[in-house]
Order: C-alpha cells, then structure tokens, then sequence
C-alpha cells in the first residue's frame, strides 16, 4: 500500500475533478464509494482503491485479496475527496466501459432523465430484474457520482448505450425491439402479455417520453394508481414495469 498525506497529491486532485462530467470523459474514469459498491466491482474495471487511515484495519482483509492498488489517505483528506455526507472511508477509480452489442432480448431506454439519483434508481431496478442492456439518450451522466450510488452496484456489468434518439430509434428498428411506452394515458399493464424483445422506454417527469418514440409501432402502458396520488416517481414507475415484464415475458 502507498500512503498519501499531501492534499494536493495529483490522484487526490483527479478524484476531485470526477464530480465533473467533462473530467470522467476526459479521464476515462469514475467514481465509485462505499464498500458494497467498491468490493462488488468487477477488479478488470478497478484501477485504483483509496482508502481512509481510520478505516485501513476494518478493510484489511478484503484489500488483501485485491490484485488492485490501494493507497491509504489521512482521514481529513479522505473527506475532501468524498462526494458522500456520511463516507464509509472506501472508494475507487473504475474505468468507464465502452458500449457493447445488445444481447437480452428487453432492454431500458431512458429518454431526457436528467436527475442522477432516479437515473442511478432505474439502472438498479433494471439489473434486478435481469435486463443488462440501457439505452440512454438526453440523460444526465450515468457516472455522475449521485447516480453510480443510488445504482448500487448496479452500474458494472450494464451496457450503457449513450446516443442520439435517432440512433436510439435505428437500434430498436434494426433489432426488432417493440417500443413500449410507460405513461398515465396507456393501457393498464396487468392486462398486457410481454412478447418478443421489448425496449421499455421512460421519460422524464417533466416531459414524459419524446416523440420519437411515442409515433414508433408500439405499446403504451400503465400503472394503474387506486390511491389519491396525481402520478408516480418516474423510478418507482418503470421499476413496476420492469417487474411485470421480466415475469410475464415470452418468446
């Protein structure tokens, strides 16, 4: 292990700068906290572990058995590289993987999700129920910091297909996707038998899904909503959607 003791250390300056999207693209690099997300992380994407001094003999063990660098910060230091309130004296540098070739047959398309912490909620949901392929398109940074936590660990492994809505609408067309929509006015859900590949798409809360999507051949759905509440969290939406479709799929 290596030991950091200056503030202005150039590893400590580089996770500094990983709360800005410009840094992570520049850098190939983001940030992962906490020690389920940092000892849950595939080591082929683990470049560097930092851990805080206070923390080094809780974490000893499990350092061990990294093939990783790890370097031991000052506890004080080690709070100013934190993006966390309440740090748990662990973090580290992933490396940023390259968009693969889509192969579940549904996959999440996010469309205009602009705030971290929902963005961060879907890709978990997502991967609980066994979809590994998002399609992003206007969508905040995915390795913003609030939106790798609130994955919780959900962030490795996904396919994470960044594009235009155009080329998102070409990625579905040329491998036979079926567009389903999530809003308010669609049909209710329950009622609906998943067939085939689907690509769930959800919008923001704001605006909803764009166009683009919505004039595709498709379905619409919904979550029927018993109670007096107006509408759903866009999270909370499509991780209901994504529980019915997993279950009820069929080829």
């Amino acid at each position: 292990m290596s030991v950091i003791t200056s503030a202005q250390n150039e590893k400590i300056k580089l996770i500094r700068s990983l709360g800005n999207k410009k840094a992570r693209k520049s850098s190939g690099l983001y940030l992962v906290e906490g020690e389920r997300s940092v000892f849950s992380a595939p080591e082929k994407e683990l470049r560097e572990v930092f851990v805080s001094s206070d923390k080094e003999d809780k974490y000893a063990d499990k350092l061990s058995r990294l093939n990783t660098p790890v370097s031991v910060v000052g506890r004080e230091i080690f709070e100013r590289m934190s993006f966390t309130e309440a740090t748990q004296g662990i973090l580290a540098l992933c490396r940023i993987p390259g968009e693969r070739e889509i192969s579940g047959d549904i996959i999440l398309v996010a469309d205009g999700v602009r705030d971290p912490g929902n963005l961060g909620t879907m890709v978990r949901s997502a991967r609980a129920f066994g979809v590994g392929d998002i399609i992003l398109t206007d969508c905040c940074d995915v390795f913003d910091p609030k939106a790798v936590r609130s994955t919780m660990g959900g962030v490795f492994g996904t396919n994470f297909i960044e594009c235009t809505r155009a080329r998102a609408v070409e990625i579905l067309k040329s491998n036979g996707f079926t567009p389903v929509v999530t809003d308010m006015e669609g049909e209710n859900i329950y009622g609906w038998s998943p067939k085939g590949r689907l690509a769930l798409i959800v919008g923001s809360e704001a605006r909803g899904v764009s166009e683009e999507f919505r004039t595709l051949p498709g379905i619409t759905v919904s979550i029927p909503m018993p109670g007096t509440a107006e509408s759903l969290n866009a999270a909370v939406a499509i991780s209901i959607a994504l529980s019915w479709t997993a279950e009820k799929h069929s080829n």
